[in-house]
């Protein structure tokens, strides 16, 4: 019976040793602290980081030197002695100063100045109203100018095309508003203007040469001037029928948030002893 025993023991001793060295192992394989050399997960995450920050600063360098690069065109031209600004700003048109203007804070300043307005108003316009103060700036006023112009040209192009409906559509709808034509014949109040109309048209239709044509006009030294809602257009009208030319006067009101016709007055310039002829356009 004694012969088991040891090597029971023996066994159960070689077991737990068994088991010890086992421990010993998993606390060595996984419960060591990582060094240098053991980068794992944190570091894959801190090159990222690293790399990305590089790219940011890179581009935070590309974008301070263009804004630098942005900001030595600025400084440059507020450098400039302003006569010579306003004088160099001269040689652009409306479009070019205003796209000038959106570049950044030193040319808006430039492009916005008003002795630059004011010249191209006068390259663009008339120096007859050189004295005058523009209480909103030249380059208010150069806008308003410039746009009822426009609506000057646009009166021609109906005339042109023969439309009544445009013609009616154009006119304020008022009893005030008057038209002198060529002819000298005075209408008076928005229903006898518009009917004058129809019959200058008509007039033009009974022209053998003119017949199914539009009325071609030449329009030269096209002056003007714009109040807050009041503005007046005077011009020298060519027109290609046996006449003229004319002196022309339009004057239009602003309501409703766009320009009216309420008068409109021509007559045939007369030279030395020249009775002229008449018609109803000019």
């Amino acid at each position: 019976m004694d012969g088991p025993y040891p090597s029971f023991s023996i066994a159960a001793a070689a077991t737990a040793l068994c088991f010890l060295f086992a421990l010993w192992f998993l606390r060595s394989a996984f419960g060591r602290p990582r060094g240098k050399g053991t980068c794992g997960f944190e570091c894959a995450i801190g090159r990222r980081e690293t790399a990305e920050g590089g790219m940011a600063a890179g581009e935070a360098e590309a974008a301070a030197a263009a804004a630098a690069e942005r900001q030595a065109g600025g400084s440059m031209m507020e450098q400039l002695v302003p006569e010579i600004t306003t004088h160099a700003l001269s040689y652009l048109d409306y479009t070019s100063l205003c796209r000038l203007s959106m570049t950044n804070s030193a040319m808006r300043r430039a492009a916005n100045d008003d002795g630059a307005w004011k010249t191209l108003y006068h390259k663009d316009f008339t120096v007859e109203q050189d004295n005058i103060i523009q209480v909103n700036g030249w380059k208010s006023y150069y806008a308003a100018t410039k746009a009822i112009i426009s609506v000057n040209a646009e009166f021609y192009e109906i005339i042109r095309q023969r439309s009544l409906p445009a013609m009616s559509h154009f006119w304020l709808q008022a009893d005030y508003v008057k038209c002198i034509h060529g002819s000298g014949e005075l209408f008076m109040g928005y229903n006898a203007v518009i009917q004058s109309w129809a019959i200058a048209f008509n007039w033009v239709l009974g022209q053998g040469a003119l017949a199914g044509q539009g009325v071609g006009f030449e329009i030269r030294d096209v002056r003007a001037r714009v109040l807050t809602d009041m503005a007046w257009v005077t011009m020298k009208a060519y027109v290609d029928v046996d006449s003229g030319p004319f002196h022309v006067t339009n004057i239009y009101e602003f309501h409703n948030g766009r320009w009216y016709m309420v008068h409109h007055h021509s007559s045939v310039m007369l030279g030395d002893g020249d009775q002229g002829q008449h018609n109803f356009f000019g």
